[in-house]
């Protein structure tokens, strides 16, 4: 198959046989154009990336045909080689002022013909690939601006108070010690210290998905898509993980089809983590929780359903939450927006969709309960097929 465009802007047609017979075919598509008008006209379907271009032709002469082009954004790195009869140095000089790369002198010489064009072919070729660069390079940048001011904002908005909220317990609790030390038992000296603790282990665990989200973010870590994962083990492993602390759901159900993900483990196992501490609370009782994935279309889909009595605590109970100045479930929800921020950027990642919704967030809480649906999908590992080809199946569990 032909490599390289040339058109050739001459109008005698007897000059375009020439040059077609002295250039390899299999090397180069040949175009014609018999007056400048037409070249000028046609370049959008011609997209050349040599032109050879006579000099004396009737109307718009070579040497106006290649100052036009070369006021042409899109066509002014297209190298143009004059081919003329005038040999004087003034002649010459005028193309090299119109803006030629190159020039062949008439009767046209097999060999010198072939090796300028492929010199120019050459040059074009060292253009294209440095434009190519330098699109990539801007894409790159603007992308990472792009990152970059959605982090800028996050820092402005959302994280600070998730980062706040743990503090202003931590601080809260020491001021009340410090100004009650006296007059508080010991089991609420050892409760109020207790929230505190539990205080620090959220800020560990909210710095360490911060900074996992920014080497996201700006990274933008290489996929390895022959780093496979299987679901089916990291769901149901950290789901009894969960049951160990939680109490198990009155209705639990988990389907999740014996496939492989084209998604690194450590990347799987964050989305689940993630996932399950969106949805487990230590002040809900679950009702239902249903956990399903499966094949479709070559692509891994995996929902989770989830519905929980939310506690309403005796007053005992309320009681000591304003006395400890610690509400854990209400802590938990703003720490987990770090952590959905870092399901979105996997899944990204590895061009999948994510969606979740809340009864909460999307007004439609029944009262003492709330409903949390995630649904997203995932690249399948190519299976191996016969002959050691790769090929992905498409199946529905």
């Amino acid at each position: 198959m032909s490599s390289y465009s040339i058109l050739i802007v001459d109008d005698e047609p007897d000059n375009f046989d020439v040059i077609e017979a002295l250039l390899p075919s299999e090397s180069y598509k040949l175009y014609y154009a018999n007056c400048g008008e037409d070249a000028l006209s046609g370049l959008d379907k011609f997209d050349p990336d040599v032109i050879l271009l006579d000099v004396m032709m009737p109307g718009i002469d070579g040497f106006e045909v290649c100052r036009r082009l070369k006021l042409m954004s899109q066509w002014q790195a297209v190298p143009i080689i004059m081919v003329t009869a005038l040999a004087s140095k003034e002649d010459l000089a005028r193309c090299l002022a119109a803006g030629a790369d190159d020039f062949v002198n008439k009767p046209v010489n097999g060999l010198e013909l072939r090796a300028r064009v492929n010199s120019m072919v050459r040059i074009k070729k060292q253009h294209d690939r440095i434009q190519s660069f330098s699109k990539l390079q801007r894409n790159n940048i603007h992308s990472l601006a792009n990152n970059i001011n959605e982090i800028r904002l996050d820092l402005a908005v959302g994280f600070p108070h998730e980062f706040n909220a743990p503090l202003d317990t931590i601080s809260a609790n020491i001021e009340h010690l410090t100004q009650n030390i006296d007059h508080l038992d010991l089991d609420t000296k050892l409760e109020i210290l207790a929230a505190s603790d539990r205080a620090v282990g959220q800020l560990r665990k909210l710095t360490k998905k911060f900074w996992f989200y920014l080497q996201l973010t700006l990274e933008t870590p290489a996929t390895d898509r022959q780093d496979n994962c299987t679901p089916k083990s990291i769901v149901e492993q950290s789901a009894i993980a969960r049951f160990e602390s939680f109490p198990s759901p009155i209705d639990f159900d988990c389907e999740i089809a014996a496939t492989n993900l084209a998604v690194s483990s450590e990347h799987f196992q964050w989305i689940v983590d993630e996932l399950f501490d969106r949805i487990f609370s230590n002040s809900a009782t679950y009702l239902s929780l249903k956990i399903n994935g499966e094949n479709i279309d070559n692509a891994f889909h995996l929902s989770i359903s989830s519905c929980r009595s939310l506690a309403q605590g005796n007053d005992l109970d309320v009681e000591m939450s304003k006395l400890l100045q610690f509400n854990p479930a209400g802590t938990e929800e703003e720490e987990l927006a770090i952590g959905l921020k870092v399901v979105k950027k996997i899944v990204e990642l590895y061009d999948g969709l994510f969606l979740m919704s809340s009864s909460s967030s999307d007004g439609l809480l029944v009262e003492g309960q709330d409903e949390i649906t995630v649904y997203l999908t995932l690249p399948l590992a190519p299976v191996l097929a016969v002959g050691g080809s790769s090929a992905s199946g498409s199946h529905h569990n």
